[in-house]
């Protein structure tokens, strides 16, 4: 009886321990990226014509100590088009320009306490109102962010 006890107790343990190591492992493989973005009109203007293009520049920080991150900018742009052609999307080893999968621009790695950019050039869809152009950040990865609301950065354009 006591045998079986201690044989059950042992088990026990043993099950406790593979179940940590198993959710220290999971954690570790997916791991935990901090990104952010900010973004503004170019050269600070703040209002725009209908018949011009509006350039829009973003660029994502990543904030973790240790870990690098294959990234992608999503944008978004309401009131206003943009074609393949209006994405400025270098690359981060080389700085070449690329050709985007818009509405992505994928840019490829970027370090821990790094930053990249990108722009966008928006034709108002509109006379009179309001252009906005949204970018996000996001891991191709799929590591958790730990702070997910500062991953998009919205900048609205007044078009007159």
């Amino acid at each position: 009886m006591r045998k079986s006890l201690i044989l059950s107790c042992a088990g026990a343990v043993a099950l406790a321990a593979s179940l940590l190591i198993a959710s220290t492992t999971s954690d570790a493989s997916t791991g935990t990226v901090d990104l952010s973005m900010t973004g503004s009109t170019v050269t600070g203007y703040v209002t725009g014509q209908a018949t011009t293009e509006l350039p829009v520049s973003f660029t994502m920080t990543n904030h973790s100590g240790s870990i690098a991150t294959s990234v992608d900018f999503q944008f978004t742009v309401i009131n206003g088009t943009a074609s393949g052609e209006d994405y400025i999307c270098p690359t981060i080893s080389s700085r070449n320009l690329i050709n985007p999968d818009t509405p992505f621009c994928e840019p490829g790695i970027l370090g821990p306490r790094k930053q990249t950019s990108a722009a966008l050039l928006v034709t108002p869809t509109i006379s009179s109102g309001t252009v906005t152009v949204q970018a996000c950040a996001n891991s191709e990865d799929n590591y958790r962010d730990p702070a997910p609301g500062n991953n998009c950065k919205t900048v609205s354009i007044p078009v007159n």
